[in-house]
C-alpha cells in the first residue's frame, strides 16, 4: 500500500486529503509548500558538544597551571597514550611558565616552531600583570592564525584535530593555533571519471584543499560553506556547498537537517554519509550522484545544486540527483553539441544494452523464434548444436564468471590487473567454446554487454546495471518477453514514482519538463534557463544585457547575475 501511494499520482487522481510524509521540492506535490512550513529548520550543522561539569556547565579552564595540565593528562590518559606532548618554557624575558601542548603526529615541528615557540620565547609585552590570550594574537602570534577559548572541550577537540594550545599560568583562557602538517596525497588526475577534455585535477582525502578547488572555480562571495563535526567517535568534518543566490532555501534546509539528524559514531567516507542522508536506503537506484571532479561540483552547483564533502574522502556528493545525471560527465560541457548529443546516445545506449541485452537474448532465443531470421536461427542452432546446457544457464554462467574476473582485476595488485582480467577472459571464454560448454554467440553477447556496462561514467549506476541484469534474465529465463517488459513496467514505475531530495528521480523526463540539457544537449549559447527540477532561486543562466550592463556599473542586482 505504501508503494501505490507513491505511485498513483502517476495513474489516478489524488482526492485525498492526508499529506505525504516524504520530502517535496518546490510544486512537484500539490502540498509542497504545506508541508515546508512544518519541517523544522537548522540554522547550522552539528559540532563537537562541550565537556561539561558536575552541574552541567560547560567546563572552563582554571587560571592555574597545574590543574590545567592535571586534568588534560587524565582526559588523554597520559603517559599510557603516547604521543601528547607538553611543552614548557618561560613567556618572553619574564619567568611566567607557558606550556604548549599538541600531538606530535599531526603537527609539523617547523611550523610550530616558526608560529608558536619562537614568538613566545621572543615576546615583549609590557604589562604582564594584565595579559590576556586575545591580546597576543596581533602581538605575539602574528605569523599565523590564532583562536581562544576558555573551554576545555573546545581546548580538547583542538589537540586532537592538529592544533597546538598555549596555556600560560594565571589566564583562564587559551591560544589555539593551526599547525597541522598531516601528510596529504597531491592532486591527481581522477581515477574514476578521466576524461580527454577538462581538468585534469580530481579530489583528495583533505576536506580544505578540495573546498579550495572549489573556490577556485566560483569566485563569487555567493558560495556558501557551512561546516560541521559528524560521528562521536571519528568527529570527521563535513560541508555543504551551495550558491546562496540561486540554490533553492528548501533544498538547502533539507540537506542541512538531514546531516544534522545523522546518529552515528563512525564516518570514513562520504559514501557513508549517502546511505545514512538519502530517501530510499533500500532502493537498488542509486539517489545521491558522488563524484571526484571540483569541475563537475562546481558546475552543478552553479544550476542550483547542493555539493556535500567529508574529511578523508576524495569523493564529493552531489543532491538531488537524476536519472540523466548518471549519464552525463563533466566533459559533456567542454565540447561542441554535436559531439556531447553524440557521446551521451552512446552511453544511453550502452546502459540500455547492458541491462536488457542477455535477457533479450535469453527470451527470444527460447520462446520468440519467429523474431529472428531463419538464416540466423539457422547459424545459432548449428553453433549451440553440441552444447548440453540450455541458454539460460550459458547466459548466467558467463554472466557470473565474468563478474569474477572483474572483482578480481580490482582487487589484485594493480600492476597486474588488467592484464589478469583481460588474459582471463580470453583464457575461460575460448576454453569454454572448445569445450562445447557454451556458444560462441552467448560470449558475444557477454562481451558486448559488458562494453556497454563500461560506457556508463558513474560507478554506483554500473552496479545496478549488473544486479538488475540477472533479476531480468531470470525473468526471461522463466516468461520469455513477457516476464521481461512485466519487470520492466515494476521497476521503471517504482523508480518513477520516488522522489531524491524531494525531486522526482526520473525528472525532467518524467515528469516531462522542458530543458535543453538531457539526451540532447543544446549549444551553451540556448542554455539560457538552468534546470527547473531544483527550482533554483533565479532561472536564467545567461542575463540579457541590459541587466548585464546595469548589475555591472552598480552591483549586483539580482541573485546569480554577477560572477
Amino acid at each position: 500500500m505504501k508503494g501505490w501511494a507513491k505511485l498513483k499520482k502517476y495513474v489516478v487522481a489524488d482526492l485525498s486529503t492526508e499529506p505525504p510524509e516524504s520530502f517535496s521540492l518546490g510544486n512537484w506535490e500539490a502540498d509542497g509548500a504545506a508541508r515546508a512550513e512544518n519541517t523544522p529548520v537548522i540554522d547550522a550543522l552539528p559540532h563537537v558538544p562541550p565537556l561539561l561539569d558536575g552541574e552541567g556547565n560547560p567546563l572552563r579552564l582554571q587560571d592555574k597551571l597545574e590543574e590545567n595540565i592535571s586534568w588534560l593528562k587524565k582526559h588523554f590518559s597520559y603517559p599510557q597514550n603516547s604521543g601528547l606532548i607538553f611543552h614548557s618554557i618561560s613567556l618572553g624575558k619574564h619567568s611566567r611558565p607557558v606550556i604548549v601542548v599538541y600531538l606530535d603526529s599531526l603537527i609539523e615541528w617547523q611550523h610550530l616552531s616558526r608560529t608558536v615557540i619562537t614568538p613566545l620565547l621572543e615576546a615583549d609585552l609590557p604589562d604582564e600583570s594584565r595579559l590576556e590570550i586575545s591580546d597576543m594574537a596581533s602581538s605575539v602570534f602574528t605569523n599565523g592564525q590564532m583562536e581562544s577559548s576558555c573551554f576545555m572541550g573546545d581546548i580538547a577537540n583542538a589537540i586532537v584535530i592538529g592544533s597546538a594550545v598555549v596555556i600560560i599560568d594565571g589566564v583562564d583562557s587559551a591560544g589555539i593555533l593551526d599547525v597541522e602538517g598531516m601528510e596529504k596525497r597531491a592532486l591527481e588526475a581522477p581515477k574514476t571519471e578521466n576524461v580527454v577534455l577538462g581538468s585534469q585535477v580530481g579530489f583528495t582525502e583533505d576536506i580544505r584543499t578540495n573546498i579550495s578547488l572549489i573556490r577556485r572555480r566560483l569566485s563569487t562571495p555567493d558560495l556558501i560553506v557551512e561546516s560541521g563535526v559528524i560521528g562521536s567517535l571519528s568527529r570527521t568534518r563535513i560541508s555543504f556547498a551551495y550558491l546562496k543566490s540561486i540554490a533553492n532555501e528548501e533544498l538547502v534546509n533539507e540537506v542541512r537537517r538531514r546531516i544534522a539528524s545523522i546518529r552515528i559514531d563512525y564516518i570514513g567516507d562520504s559514501g557513508m554519509v549517502e546511505q545514512l542522508i538519502e530517501d530510499h536506503p533500500n532502493s537498488i537506484y542509486p539517489g545521491i550522484l558522488s563524484t571526484e571532479r571540483p569541475d563537475r561540483v562546481a558546475a552543478q552547483l552553479a544550476d542550483g545544486f547542493v555539493g556535500i564533502l567529508v574529511d578523508n574522502s576524495p569523493f564529493a556528493l552531489i543532491v538531488p540527483a537524476q536519472f540523466p545525471l548518471f549519464l552525463q560527465t563533466a566533459e559533456d560541457s567542454y565540447l561542441r553539441w554535436h559531439y556531447s548529443t553524440f557521446l551521451r546516445i552512446v552511453r544511453s545506449v550502452g546502459f540500455f544494452m547492458s541491462l536488457y541485452l542477455p535477457s533479450l537474448y535469453v527470451a527470444i532465443a527460447n520462446y520468440h523464434h519467429e523474431m529472428i531470421p531463419t538464416t540466423l536461427v539457422l547459424a545459432i542452432a548449428g553453433t549451440r548444436e553440441s552444447v548440453p546446457l540450455p541458454v539460460s544457464a550459458e547466459a548466467f554462467l558467463l554472466e557470473s564468471m565474468f563478474e569474477l574476473i572483474r572483482e578480481a582485476g580490482v582487487r589484485i595488485p594493480s600492476v597486474i590487473g588488467p592484464t589478469i582480467g583481460i588474459v582471463g577472459a580470453l583464457i575461460l571464454g575460448q576454453a569454454a567454446v572448445q569445450a562445447n560448454i557454451v556458444s560462441p554467440i552467448i560470449v558475444i553477447v557477454t562481451s558486448a554487454t559488458a562494453l556497454a556496462s563500461y560506457t556508463i561514467p558513474n560507478y554506483n549506476m554500473q552496479f545496478t546495471t549488473r544486479i538488475l541484469r540477472f533479476v531480468y534474465l531470470a525473468c526471461a529465463s522463466f516468461l520469455g518477453l513477457v516476464g521481461v517488459i512485466l519487470l520492466s513496467i515494476m521497476l521503471w514505475t517504482y523508480w518513477m514514482a520516488g522522489n531524491r531530495f524531494g525531486v522526482p528521480s526520473l525528472s525532467p523526463l518524467a515528469p516531462r519538463r522542458p530543458t535543453r540539457d538531457t539526451l540532447i544537449r543544446a549549444p551553451l549559447q540556448k542554455q539560457v534557463k538552468r534546470p527547473i527540477s531544483v527550482h533554483p532561486k533565479d532561472m536564467n543562466k545567461i542575463p540579457d544585457e541590459q541587466n548585464g550592463n546595469d548589475s555591472m556599473e552598480s552591483g549586483p542586482a539580482k541573485g546569480g547575475e554577477s560572477s
